[in-house]
């Protein structure tokens, strides 16, 4: 039987992961802060190992007797160097790691420049590995995006349309990105690659917020919102009522759209398309 460590599990992408590994028989150990929520993981019987990211003595501890590593914990936060100096140390002979599409922004941040530098590590690194890479995440109340759309559609009868709303986006539903991840780390030809994983079709955020509101029966009003001005909002105030940081105002502009071919070969991948997606999520307002 397999020993698989997850990182991040008790994270939103995370606990998909773990929830797709149950029924593999392997033996699942999650690795998480000692501060975590793990009552579901450990009603799944869950090892639960506790440690800091940070303290590369807490990883190898870990690590020891394990098959497969998935690190779903952001590399954004430059704990790659530990993760990967500890599976090497520990012999591990597979690894998946969960880096993020926001690595081709144009915009230059920290955390980008740091996961730039994560998948440098690790693809020197000298391990079986393979790279995931996201783009923006959706599917439950725990996700940062559409949810946070839905909740705003659903109460107010305005919508912001920052810049002109049709720049083209690929979110992907949640559930497609852990299956992305599980498979990866069951196939061979995908070790040495990375892989965009976005949803089946791109879609612009005009359509996004036509889909919400046509789904929850919101007859809402859109007005735009100049890029300059909702800089200048949300870097003053740090929001606009949707938590919108100034960085992610800038990314409105930006085409974020992948090629998901390499996935849809190597991995079987096979993604929802966003209006299918949204359906699931949604069930999650009848709860």
């Amino acid at each position: 039987m397999n020993t698989i460590l997850v990182t991040g599990a008790t994270g939103f992408l995370g606990e998909h992961v773990v929830r797709h590994l149950l029924s593999s028989g392997a033996e699942i150990r999650a690795f998480v802060r000692p501060t975590s929520n793990t009552m579901w993981l450990r009603k799944n019987d869950v090892h639960i190992l506790s440690g800091d990211l940070n303290q590369r003595v807490t990883i190898e501890r870990a690590l020891q007797g394990v098959d497969l590593l998935i690190n779903v914990a952001s590399l954004g936060f430059g704990h790659a160097e530990n993760i990967v100096a500890a599976s090497v140390k520990a012999g591990v002979s597979r690894t998946v790691f969960v880096s993020s599409t926001s690595i081709f922004s144009k915009l230059q941040t920290s955390s980008k420049a740091k996961r730039i530098q994560a998948e440098l590590i690790i693809a020197e690194s000298g391990l079986d590995y393979t790279i995931i890479r996201p783009t923006m995440i959706y599917g439950s109340p725990r996700d940062r995006n559409i949810w946070r759309l839905v909740n705003y559609i659903n109460k107010w009868p305005v919508v912001p349309i920052i810049g002109r709303g049709q720049a083209l986006q690929q979110p992907v539903f949640v559930g497609d990105v852990a299956k992305a991840i599980v498979s990866s780390s069951q196939c061979d030809s995908s070790i040495g690659k990375s892989y965009d994983i976005a949803g089946a079709e791109p879609i612009s955020f005009l359509e996004i917020i036509n889909v919400i509101s046509v789904k929850l029966d919101r007859d809402v009003k859109k007005f735009h919102v100049p890029l300059i001005m909702a800089q200048c909002v949300a870097f003053l105030f740090g929001n606009m009522g949707l938590g919108i940081t100034s960085e992610q105002v800038l990314r409105f502009e930006e085409g974020k759209t992948f090629d998901i071919g390499a996935a849809v070969q190597d991995l079987g991948y096979n993604p929802l398309d966003f209006e299918h997606g949204l359906m699931l999520e949604l069930k999650w307002l009848m709860k």
